[in-house]
């Protein structure tokens, strides 16, 4: 039943971020690619780098489809893998809030930061949140014998 509730709610997000156009950290991911070479020459490392940023621009491009695609399958109950989706899709997150936080600290401009999503996006954004809050993994595990 939770994680129904979690479908229906990620359908509302969702549905909210792609009408607000609202998407995740694209710009950090983008900031990381192009700071890593100061930190390795390694082609190798920047390669794999390259690659898994790209998937997660593409994850946070999409938006509000990857909160509903992440709702789904929690309803399936493949709640971890849906909580993930659900997060890169929303760009919510531990680290997306700290720097919403440390953003906010460094300009003392809490308006200017709030303002950058619409109303629709932030109810988008903590919807999402609720989400993956509801979202719970299913015991199938076999019942615990107490015999000895």
């Amino acid at each position: 039943m939770r994680n129904s509730i979690a479908f229906v709610v990620s359908i509302l997000a969702g549905f909210f971020l792609i009408v607000s156009g609202t998407r995740g950290p694209i710009g950090i991911y983008e900031l990381i690619l192009q700071q890593l070479p100061l930190f390795t020459d390694n082609a190798l490392i920047l390669s794999a780098a390259a690659l898994v940023l790209l998937f997660l621009v593409i994850m946070s491009s999409l938006g509000g489809f990857v909160v509903i695609f992440g709702g789904y399958l929690i309803f399936r109950d493949h709640v971890l893998t849906g909580k993930l989706a659900i997060g890169l899709g929303a760009g919510v997150g531990i680290p997306w809030l700290l720097f919403i936080l440390m953003t906010v600290a460094v300009t003392q401009d809490f308006t200017s930061v709030i303002a950058q999503h619409s109303l629709v996006g932030w109810t988008g954004i903590i919807l999402s949140f609720v989400a993956r809050y509801i979202g719970k993994a299913s015991k199938r595990e076999k019942p615990k014998t107490t015999g000895s």
